[in-house]
């Protein structure tokens, strides 16, 4: 018999949300207030994690030399820099400050494991971002 755990929950893929849904939660909710995010970043970084990370399964990636590039990632990018969650500078996009309703419908929508599973994929998209593991930033400060 199999048991149905939490744990069991979080490892598999979201496939009750939409892929352009769990990136923009991905890239709002560890996101600290004008933090600024290469595009092109944006993408290799989801596909470095899409192997590790189960609900970033269903992404396609397009390879060409060294870039990385997802219709899904851009599209959330775009639908978060309409919403005013974002802003675009140049080929780089800043949080904005309107990113925090965005934040909080998503913990209203979400179940309590649909939100951790995305809100833990975002720190560890944050962690290789900036190349420093959240600890060690909150030790820094």
């Amino acid at each position: 018999m199999r048991v149905d755990t939490a744990y069991d929950r979080t490892r598999e893929p979201a496939t009750d949300r939409g892929l352009r849904e769990i990136v923009e939660g991905i890239l709002t909710l560890a996101a600290a207030e004008k933090a600024c995010l290469p595009v092109a970043r944006i993408h290799s970084i989801l596909h470095e994690m899409k192997t590790r990370e189960p609900i970033l399964s269903g992404l396609y990636f397009s390879l060409t030399g060294d870039v990385c590039y997802s219709d899904d990632v851009d599209k959330a990018i775009k639908n978060l820099v309409a919403w005013g969650s974002l802003e675009n500078v140049g080929k780089s996009v800043v949080v904005a400050a309107g990113f925090h309703p965005f934040r909080k419908q998503l913990s209203n929508t979400w179940t309590k494991q649909q939100f951790q599973v995305v809100y833990a994929a975002s720190l560890c998209f944050y962690d290789r971002l900036t190349g420093v593991p959240r600890d060690a930033r909150r030790e820094a400060s």
